[in-house]
């Protein structure tokens, strides 16, 4: 791979893990421990992360809990996705 191809992975793989921690200081979506949750349940596989059933320590509230492989540009733009569809459609 030339080092220009290289960089330029490098330069947009920034911007979006970038754009993510913004959105998460800016309360966009929140990163919780897998240690907050208890009976976590793997419910479902894909190309960038796994999905897990779980719930809040002390209680019986389930949530869905999103594990990501090693992200790379292509998973990092799908998280950045997932977010604005989310925010767009008030589920987050």
């Amino acid at each position: 791979m030339s080092d220009n191809i290289e960089s330029e992975i490098i330069n947009n793989s920034n911007k979006w893990i970038n754009w993510i921690e913004v959105a998460i200081s800016e309360d966009y979506f929140k990163y919780y421990d897998f240690k907050n949750f208890s009976n976590i349940k793997e419910i479902g596989s894909g190309g960038f992360a796994k999905v897990y059933r779980a719930n809040w320590k002390n209680s019986n509230q389930y949530f869905a809990l999103k594990h990501f492989f090693k992200p790379d540009d292509a998973a990092v733009k799908e998280i950045a996705h997932e977010v604005r569809v989310r925010r767009i459609c008030g589920t987050m």
